[in-house]
């Protein structure tokens, strides 16, 4: 089953008549006829333990599944053990709200490279992670290791995959968006769409015992990589719409034969870009 759905709150849901209570986001997205929700706990882990075992009542009662993206002060790739140990016990935290919340998935960024070699970086990442899952054992949920959008950071498609195969509990989160700006514009035909598809299955990243997750934006990009996410239908300076655009995208993913999850992060409009990735969809498989 592929699901289609948003991250956080959109504008569009404040503006609509359920906008005091946060709670009622289930049922807007339900009216929508989407599935899929991504809790943002990127300044961190702050969400009660009540206010969790409602999103877990609510999110089951109307079949949309919840997924957390953790902090962005996370950071596991650093000399600096206080900052690791701080790190650790967020994720930990995370874990246990995003378990209460019935999500077996939750997203973070690996972090900077601080300048240095990304071998060395993503062997302290490796060992870090690994102190991680160490303390708090076996867990359904998977930690998934999102693609960078900006080229001083850990995160290339090669680097994700590397790090997915090589740390028993992380998965990959493939960012469309950020694979294209991290990579000066790569995702700008449907054929390039298709290549990057192909690298996962040659990879096993579509495989049954496998998992990944999907976020999708179109992006403004720079020398450096991404710069801004923009909406779903956002044109630049030349008049032409932003990429990477959402068609193939979802085109490939109605062909996978796993269960797949894709969140729209598009600007302040994350609802529109999930509902027309879900028409899209639609149209493939009927």
């Amino acid at each position: 089953m592929v699901r289609f759905g948003v991250a956080g709150h959109p504008l569009a849901f404040f503006e609509s008549p359920f906008r005091k209570d946060r709670m009622k986001i289930f049922e807007w997205l339900h009216g929508l006829g989407l599935n899929a929700f991504e809790a943002q706990m990127t300044y961190g882990p702050k969400t009660s333990i009540e206010d969790c075992k409602k999103i877990k009542k609510l999110s089951e009662e109307l079949d949309i599944k919840v997924s957390v993206h953790g902090a962005y002060y996370i950071v596991l790739a650093s000399d600096d053990k206080v900052k690791v140990r701080r790190s650790i016990e967020t994720l930990k935290k995370t874990f246990k709200l995003a378990d209460l919340m019935g999500a077996d998935t939750v997203v973070i960024h690996p972090g900077s490279l601080y300048g240095e070699d990304p071998k060395i970086i993503m062997d302290k990442l490796e060992k870090n992670i690994g102190l991680f899952f160490d303390e708090i054992g076996d867990s359904h949920i998977g930690l998934f290791l999102e693609t960078a959008g900006k080229k001083g950071q850990i995160g290339s498609v090669e680097e994700i995959l590397y790090l997915s195969d090589n740390i028993k509990g992380c998965f990959p989160c493939i960012d469309f968006g950020h694979v294209h700006a991290r990579e000066g514009g790569s995702l700008r035909s449907p054929e390039s769409i298709d290549k990057l598809f192909d690298v996962l299955k040659n990879r096993g990243v579509f495989d049954k015992n496998n998992r990944i997750h999907f976020h999708y934006t179109p992006i403004h990009y720079g020398n450096r990589g991404e710069i801004v996410h923009k909406k779903i239908d956002d044109i630049d300076n030349k008049g032409n719409l932003y990429h990477p655009r959402y068609e193939r995208i979802v085109e490939n993913i109605a062909k996978l034969k796993i269960p797949v999850t894709i969140i729209s992060e598009t600007h302040n409009s994350q609802e529109q870009g999930a509902m027309a990735m879900r028409d899209v969809y639609k149209r493939v498989v009927t």
